[in-house]
């Protein structure tokens, strides 16, 4: 059976078996493109001699005699669409034919959210979506072969986080944006997840990349609550029975990475107490039900820092050299999942959430667990090793002296020629509220931070005296700052 073809003015039938490539005749007048196959219908534009488009749907004018293709031209972003004569029966040919015929495909879209709408480039040949977005499910029509980007939102309106396309039921990707090209039925989701549960489900181990690091806690820990914070040492090997180690590596000045991206708070604890060095960093994600509540990671007993106080990090970073300052025994990392709020001046630290034994969290794509029927000298309950995951590149050189073992030392305000005692364990807890105006970090607020506004005046991104994060160093961080002397 012949086939309809535009630009030969003659149709043994009038069904398009694809999309023809075609051109405005280069000698000829202009053409009018029409909302409808028929001269009662209205004149959208008209397109020049030498325009090109897609034909892809034909219908023939038997009263007028004349042929009509729906055409979606060659315009931005996908094209204006709609009818345009070809030819006339048996007389003038308006279109030239620039390739053979190309087959159809189909997209269709989806998503386990049904309040998501994605931005689609290009339209397609319908000129779908015509405001570039689209509500989901949709089904989209193109030329095979076309190349075409989606742009899903991170946050659902009802707060679910993007979480991956999957293309006919297998992930293909977890960027939110994805440029692919159309062929035959192709079938896309975009998952999404619960906001915190994402967040639990994707920390990573922080520390270097092959490193294997065993979790610990003790009856004591966390006011009472060993399964709500955990210590972590560096192993030689694992095994997988109890001790769970051959042996341990000194991890004394061993990189600590964030967890996860946000802002970093530096901090530091006097003496032989509490957390020593500690840092806070803050996520963007949300505890259902709030709307300035944040779940956060603590990092504790630091030698030093690596990033200042008051500035965004990124999942990975190096933020810290490990130590043992604080109520410490030895070189460890103590590591908590906290809720946080921001209001004002004030980060408070709120809720531990449950971060051993808990199905929900994981470092790295690992459960972390402890058996709670292994007791470990020195360090209570001891669970399987953790193995980090994150290539931490170049760092600088030590900054402090170096870590040494049950030392107590290494704080931002210590004197140099302080000779640090060992600590005995004192589980003392972090101050509830921390104060942004404590510029400098070391848990006071006073002249210190005064200046460093000063000094800072005008600054504007990434600024530690940018108290209230608002990109520049200006009269409201100032004014914050002289509310908050003394505390």
């Amino acid at each position: 059976m012949l086939l309809p073809l535009p630009g030969r003015g003659a149709y043994p039938n009038i069904r398009a078996m694809g999309a023809y490539r075609v051109q405005v005749a280069p000698d000829g007048n202009p053409l009018n493109v029409r909302t409808g196959p028929g001269l009662s219908y209205s004149v959208i534009t008209q397109k020049p001699a030498g325009s090109t488009g897609w034909a892809y749907q034909v219908s023939v004018d038997a009263a007028n005699r004349l042929v009509w293709w729906k055409i979606r031209w060659d315009d931005a972003n996908g094209g204006q669409v709609g009818w345009s004569a070809d030819s006339r029966l048996s007389g003038g040919v308006y279109l030239t034919v620039l390739e053979p015929p190309r087959p159809l495909a189909t997209l269709s879209l989806a998503s386990n959210n049904s309040g998501v709408s994605v931005q689609v480039s290009l339209r397609d040949l319908q000129g779908n979506p015509p405001s570039g977005t689209t509500s989901l499910p949709a089904s989209l029509s193109y030329v095979e072969g076309t190349s075409v980007t989606l742009i899903a939102p991170t946050t659902a309106p009802d707060g679910t986080v993007f979480v991956r396309w999957e293309q006919n039921g297998t992930p293909l990707s977890t960027s939110p944006s994805i440029t692919l090209t159309v062929s035959g039925t192709l079938s896309l989701r975009a998952v999404y997840e619960n906001a915190e549960a994402h967040f639990l489900a994707n920390l990573i181990a922080p520390w270097r990349s092959g490193q294997l690091w065993t979790p610990s806690t003790y009856d004591t820990h966390a006011g009472g609550n060993p399964l709500y914070a955990v210590d972590f040492n560096r192993a030689a090997s694992s095994r997988a029975t109890c001790p769970y180690t051959s042996g341990w590596i000194q991890d004394c000045d061993e990189v600590v990475v964030a967890s996860h991206a946000g802002r970093a708070y530096t901090r530091a604890q006097s003496g032989c107490t509490g957390y020593g060095n500690y840092v806070v960093v803050v996520s963007n994600t949300p505890v259902s039900g709030s709307s300035n509540t944040y779940l956060a990671t603590i990092y504790a007993h630091l030698n030093y820092f690596l990033v200042p106080n008051n500035t965004s990090v990124s999942a990975g970073q190096p933020i810290a050299r490990l130590g043992s300052t604080g109520s410490s025994t030895g070189p460890h990392l103590h590591y908590e999942v906290r809720e946080v709020t921001v209001s004002g001046s004030t980060l408070t630290l709120g809720t531990r959430r449950q971060v051993l034994n808990n199905p929900a969290i994981r470092l790295s794509g690992q459960p972390l667990n402890v058996d709670l029927n292994c007791r470990v000298s020195g360090l209570g309950y001891a669970g399987p090793p953790i193995t980090g995951t994150v290539s931490v590149g170049t760092i600088p050189g030590n900054l402090a002296g170096t870590c040494s073992p049950y030392s107590c030392g290494g704080f931002l305000h210590e004197s140099p020629f302080t000779e640090p005692d060992r600590c005995l364990i004192i589980d003392d807890e972090l101050p509830e509220v921390l104060y942004l105006t404590d510029v400098n970090g070391d848990s006071v607020v006073d002249e210190a931070d005064l200046l460093q506004v000063l000094l800072e005046w005008g600054c504007q991104g990434e600024c530690p005296a940018d108290v209230n994060a608002d990109g520049i160093v200006d009269e409201t961080d100032l004014l914050w700052v002289l509310s908050d002397l003394g505390r």
